[in-house]
């Protein structure tokens, strides 16, 4: 029960929901062998990574938290992390997270910002839109 209130405290997920729920390390390994290899979109996944114990390659993250462009496009300073609602605020004049907070309207969010930038993300003429360039990468 008290794993279940921290948790679940802005997730929007309910009791109801986790009924027929698989267990957490099951659930952890078929999302690690979806992801494995493929393009990641979202924002501020740091932590998502971090409760799933996985390091994708760093080019393969596509992380709108840490794109500059859209900073510029909605009107945000450079030094500040936006959330993702301030980004779709600004950028889309479309209010996201009201009430509860819904993973499938925070996904559908990150790839709407993604997509704005898309075509220039990986331009290696223009590095702040390059990931290598938010992300240590070894070379």
């Amino acid at each position: 029960k008290q794993w279940y209130q921290r948790r679940v405290r802005g997730s929007g997920i309910k009791r109801k929901h986790l009924s027929d729920a698989i267990p957490f390390s099951e659930a952890k390994k078929l999302i690690k062998h979806h992801l494995t290899g493929k393009y990641i979109v979202g924002h501020d996944l740091k932590n998502d990574f971090s409760a799933l114990k996985f390091t994708p390659h760093p080019l393969l993250i596509k992380d709108t938290s840490k794109c500059l462009a859209l900073r510029h496009i909605a009107g945000l300073p450079e030094q500040q992390k936006p959330s993702l609602r301030t980004l779709t605020g600004q950028i889309f004049g479309k209010v996201i997270q009201s009430s509860s907070h819904c993973s499938i309207e925070d996904a559908k969010a990150a790839l709407m910002l993604y997509k704005k930038v898309e075509d220039h993300w990986d331009n290696k003429n223009n590095p702040f839109l390059n990931d290598s360039y938010w992300i240590d990468v070894k070379r």
